[in-house]
């Protein structure tokens, strides 16, 4: 019996990804899109917190980053939260040293992802965290 591989879940929600790095942007943009995703991406805390704040129902989840310049991806998730209370957000880091997935969850994260992105990890942990099912860290 041959064992076939395991399909990359995919899907049509809208995602807004954050990170002051422009070229990592970018790279989830194209990644999340080939995938199906409608994404708007940011550098900018502010800017993303102004676009979800004036259209909160625009978006199905949130992906930020832990360690931005002017607000951290805490402060950020605590803000969209107090907007709307059911957006899932996925918190991305690069140092595992900085938060633990039991602190993230803690603070109301669906999930943690470390950087850099394994296209697998982000596509399964998206679609887990949109469907609901259990908080889940990635690497």
């Amino acid at each position: 019996m041959e064992l076939q591989p395991k399909s990359i879940p995919r899907g049509n929600n809208r995602i807004l990804f954050l990170d002051d790095n422009e070229s990592i942007v970018k790279s989830a943009e194209n990644m999340l899109e080939y995938l199906g995703y409608k994404v708007v991406g940011f550098t900018d805390g502010q800017e993303a917190l102004r676009a979800f704040s004036e259209k909160p129902s625009e978006f199905d989840l949130v992906i930020t980053d832990y360690v931005m310049p002017d607000l951290t991806g805490e402060d950020i998730a605590e803000e969209m939260i107090r907007i709307r209370a059911d957006i899932p957000i996925i918190l991305s880091t690069e140092d595992s040293e900085l938060i633990s997935s039991k602190k993230a969850v803690a603070l109301g994260f669906r999930g943690l992802i470390l950087k850099p992105f394994n296209y697998r990890e982000v596509a399964e942990l998206v679609r887990c965290v949109l469907d609901q099912k259990e908080q889940k860290l990635f690497r």
